[in-house]
C-alpha cells in the first residue's frame, strides 16, 4: 500500500487509471496526480438471442473460474430473455454451473456479505466447493460455479453485488429493453463506468446496447 501511494505521487507519473475499490479510487483522487476513477467491477453478462450459446457459456465459465473469480472484470451476473432461460441454464449447468435452491440462495447469501454490507473475505479467490463447505450448503462434486437466481438489485440483494469469487447471479427479463434498463441498474447500484459484456450476433444490438450502457 505504501509503495503504491508513493508510486501515485511520483512527479514521473502523469494520469492514473485507478480501478478498484472505493478505498483505492479516493487515494488516486487525492494524491495530487490526475485521476481517472472507476468503483467496483460490478459486470453484467448479456447472453442475447443470436449468440452462440454453448460459446457464450464458455467464455463466462472461463472468465468466472480464472484465479476463482478473482479478477475486477470477471462477470458478475449473466442476464438473458426470460424465454431462453431453460436453454442457458441447461448450457450452463452442461459446463460446470449449479444452479442453487431457494434454502441454499438464503444461506449463502447471509454469508457472502458482512453485516456492514461489504464483501466477506472468506469468499474471494475460493473454489466452489471451499465456499459451499464455509456457508455449509452441499453441493455437486466437480461444481465450477455457483449460480444464484436473483430478482432484485441493491441492499437485501446480496448476489447483485460484486463477487470476487466464481459466484453469479442470474436475471432474466421479457426482452432486450427491459435487460437493458436490468444492466443500467445494476451498474448504477455498484459497477458504472467498469465492464458490462454482451455476447450477440447482432450489429444493431451492439449499438442500441453501447449508447446507453454506462
Amino acid at each position: 500500500i505504501q509503495a503504491t501511494d508513493n508510486l501515485m505521487k511520483h512527479p514521473d507519473v502523469a494520469l492514473i487509471l485507478a480501478t478498484g475499490g472505493s478505498a483505492m479510487v479516493r487515494a488516486a483522487y487525492s494524491s495530487g496526480t490526475p485521476a481517472i476513477g472507476v468503483g467496483p467491477g460490478n459486470g453484467p453478462a448479456y447472453i442475447e438471442k443470436t449468440a452462440d450459446l454453448p460459446l457464450a457459456v464458455k467464455r463466462i465459465m472461463d472468465s468466472k473460474t480464472f484465479d476463482n473469480g478473482t479478477i475486477c472484470a470477471s462477470e458478475q451476473s449473466v442476464v438473458c430473455d426470460k424465454d431462453m432461460e431453460d436453454a442457458v441454464r441447461a448450457e450452463m449447468e452442461k459446463q460446470g454451473a449449479y444452479f442453487l435452491t431457494d434454502e441454499q440462495i438464503a444461506k449463502l447469501g447471509k454469508f457472502i456479505l458482512r453485516a456492514n454490507g461489504t464483501m466477506n473475505p472468506m469468499i474471494v479467490g475460493k473454489s466452489a466447493q471451499v465456499i459451499a463447505d464455509l456457508a455449509d450448503i452441499d453441493i455437486p462434486a466437480g461444481t465450477k460455479v455457483l449460480v444464484a437466481k436473483e430478482t432484485g438489485i441493491g441492499r437485501g440483494h446480496p448476489y447483485s453485488n460484486e463477487k470476487l469469487a466464481p459466484i453469479l447471479a442470474f436475471y432474466t427479463a421479457p426482452s432486450y429493453v427491459e435487460i437493458c434498463k436490468l444492466s443500467q441498474e445494476i451498474l448504477h447500484y455498484e459497477g458504472a463506468g467498469h465492464t458490462f459484456s454482451l455476447h450477440t450476433r447482432d450489429e444493431k444490438m451492439v449499438d442500441y446496447f453501447a449508447r446507453r450502457i454506462p
